[in-house]
């Protein structure tokens, strides 16, 4: 096996993050899309409620987990989590003291937004080293991206704050990833992980990035400041270069950051031209052996077709300079830079939305395009454990997306997330307010259903069954649902602002905020109601493959003419002898040549004319056969020419021997 499926599980999720003074807001914004591969993900949408804490109270460290249910306990204040029907209360890890007030905040994989504006994505990345919980017998971790996250959100207004709580609790308590497999195969491809955090008061994004320490156990990290005029993009690398040691204002980091790597002799300081200086990524993300080059490729493609996407989307200008062939490694020389600046106010929430149902539309790795795609433009690709040498470009839209979040870090408490569930390509993003006096609506955070079990009662599975059953014709299918998902937006945008003109006449605060809660949750549940009865009406309409309006009124459902012509697909080289279902391109001449004779022999007329004999048959099926090799014969040759221009085009990359 060339390529351990923790690759496709852990390596997931994508960050889009936008400046207060890039964003046509005013304000930051930063998005997650959660990726989880095969496995079910716990898809609620949880409240954790503000709360008060006795004095000497402790709050617990879990070792979360991705499927339903991620945790079970009474000791988080958030009824959602608290053990119904039997379940068993997780044991935890360790524990930290406990403050006297949390904020509320809206909580999945990790912690979403709080109250107050402070917002976070996720998404995770290679590293050099890996930990383990305490849980197993080798574990000597108690921390995970997931508690750090919700524990920076209960307790922190500004990112700053944040980033440095989490750092402290890390280094403390040792942090580790989900994804490290055993330490007999430790995977290094996800035993990192980043965050992105925004603030609404000062409006600052910082980006966070963690590995485990030395021995497996405490941490090392790095935290920057992103310029206010600038996009950011995470594609499951570590982002963070150019560390410098002595700007306390944009950088901070773990006590003896570079210590680890001086004595694995990963760095030196006489690498850099100052002394101050620490390239955090270069050093600690890791790089696969320079003899394995197709792990060294998918890996360095699988990040930095994402990033570069990112930036030619939000800020075309910078994206037109950077080259969509580089790939990004630790190691890749003159890397792509973690943000790159916009325009002012260019960014605008419907740009950041639209991003995040991208599949490289109109681009040379455009994944709706080529056979893979098949006759109706197919951008999803199954994930698989990977014994070919090949390669799917990943996009920032999946098919396994199981929800995505962008949260806008507004002052005042008018701070709000715009939820997704199920993929962005074929769902609809939702409000919801940060400082809400009340949960989702039921079927948001319900327990009757998870993404293994089927219920009309969950929202969730009113925005899969879409989805899925648009797969079925997606060229036709999905510009309708998104045309429905666009309209549905365009109201909410337009909503929003009416409703919060209303809550500024309120009586108080609590009086606007509960009416904003209502407001925003009729929508939900207004929406969720929209996407059942578009789910029935696509069952009724492209049926049968053919595309019904009423009784009468229909027309079929017509496959593309280049399919048709390809010799693969086996319509234009069928023959009353075979082949039957196409001829692979590249295989051995010899079989076409015996396809051919057998069917020179046996087969009376030519193949537009399988059922009329013609004097003139044999030579024309001969002939047609000549022809069908001789296609397939050039396709194969113009393959072979297109991956030695792909190889051509990546000798910028240099791959460099550990």
């Amino acid at each position: 096996m060339l390529m351990h499926f923790a690759f496709e599980r852990g390596q997931a999720c994508t960050i889009i993050a936008v400046g207060k003074d890039a964003s046509a807001t005013g304000h930051p914004m930063v998005g997650h899309s959660d990726d989880s591969g095969l496995a079910t993900t716990d898809v609620r949408f949880v409240r954790v409620p503000r709360r008060q804490w006795p004095q000497g109270s402790q709050r617990h460290l879990f070792q979360w987990q991705v499927p339903y249910p991620r945790v079970v306990t009474n000791a988080l204040g958030a009824p959602d989590y608290e053990p119904i029907n039997g379940q068993m209360e997780a044991k935890p890890l360790a524990s930290i003291p406990q403050v006297p007030k949390t904020f509320a905040y809206w909580d999945m994989d990790y912690g979403v937004q709080n109250e107050v504006g402070l917002s976070i994505g996720e998404s995770t990345c290679t590293a050099k080293t890996a930990g383990w919980p305490t849980s197993k017998p080798y574990g000597r971790c108690h921390a995970t991206i997931e508690d750090m996250s919700k524990i920076a959100l209960e307790r922190c207004e500004t990112a700053r704050c944040a980033a440095q709580l989490m750092g402290n609790i890390a280094v403390e308590h040792g942090f580790y990833s989900d994804d490290c497999d055993e330490p007999e195969n430790p995977s290094f491809e996800s035993s990192g992980e980043c965050l992105v955090i925004a603030d609404a008061t000062p409006g600052e994004l910082w980006v966070f990035n963690v590995l485990t320490g030395k021995n497996n156990g405490s941490a090392i990290w790095a935290a920057q400041k992103v310029p206010s005029n600038h996009v950011v993009a995470v594609g499951n690398t570590f982002t963070i270069r150019k560390l410098n040691l002595s700007d306390h204002t944009n950088f901070m980091y773990s006590p003896g950051v570079t210590h680890l790597a001086e004595e694995m002799g990963w760095w030196n300081a006489r690498q850099e031209a100052s002394a101050d200086i620490f390239d955090f990524f270069g050093v600690y993300g890791f790089q696969p052996p320079a003899t394995d080059v197709h792990k060294v490729l998918k890996m360095s493609f699988y990040s930095s077709r994402r990033m570069w996407r990112i930036f030619s989307l939000l800020s075309p200008l910078e994206g037109a300079k950077l080259d969509p062939n580089k790939g990004n490694l630790p190691l890749t020389r003159d890397p792509y830079p973690g943000s790159v600046p916009a325009p002012a106010n260019s960014v605008t929430l419907k740009m950041v939305l639209e991003a995040y149902r991208d599949h490289f539309e109109g681009t040379p790795y455009d994944l709706t395009q080529s056979m893979a795609a098949g006759p109706y433009g197919n951008p999803n690709r199954a994930t698989f454990d990977d014994d070919y040498l090949g390669f799917f470009e990943r996009a920032i839209s999946m098919h396994r997306t199981g929800f995505a979040h962008v949260a806008v870090a507004r002052p005042r408490s008018r701070s709000v997330v715009w939820l997704c569930l199920d993929s962005p390509h074929g769902s609809v993003w939702l409000p919801f307010y940060g400082a809400a006096s009340a949960g989702a609506p039921d079927s948001f955070h319900s327990h009757r259903g998870s993404q293994s079990s089927f219920s009309s009662e969950v929202a969730w599975w009113a925005f899969s069954v879409v989805n899925q059953y648009a797969e079925r014709n997606y060229r036709l299918i999905n510009p309708e649902v998104r045309q429905k998902a666009h309209d549905i937006e365009s109201r909410a945008l337009a909503q929003i602002a009416t409703w919060e003109l209303q809550a500024a006449a309120a009586s108080s605060e609590d009086t606007a905020l509960e009416f904003l809660t209502a407001r925003s949750n009729a929508l939900a549940v207004e929406v969720v109601e929209e996407w059942w009865k578009l789910s029935e009406v696509l069952l009724g309409k492209y049926s049968r493959y053919a595309v019904t309006y009423k009784e009468g009124d229909d027309t079929p459902q017509t496959y593309p003419e280049w399919w048709l012509r390809s010799p693969e697909v086996g319509y234009s080289t069928w023959a009353v002898v075979g082949p039957f279902h196409g001829v692979l391109l590249g295989t051995d001449s010899n079989t076409h040549a015996a396809a051919a004779t057998a069917a020179g022999a046996l087969a009376p007329g030519a193949p537009h004319q399988f059922w009329t004999r013609t004097d003139s048959g044999p030579f024309a099926l001969f002939a047609w056969l000549l022809i069908t090799v001789a296609v397939a014969a050039i396709t194969h040759q113009m393959g072979i020419r297109k991956g030695e221009e792909s190889v051509q085009a990546m000798q910028g990359y240099t791959i460099v021997h550990e």
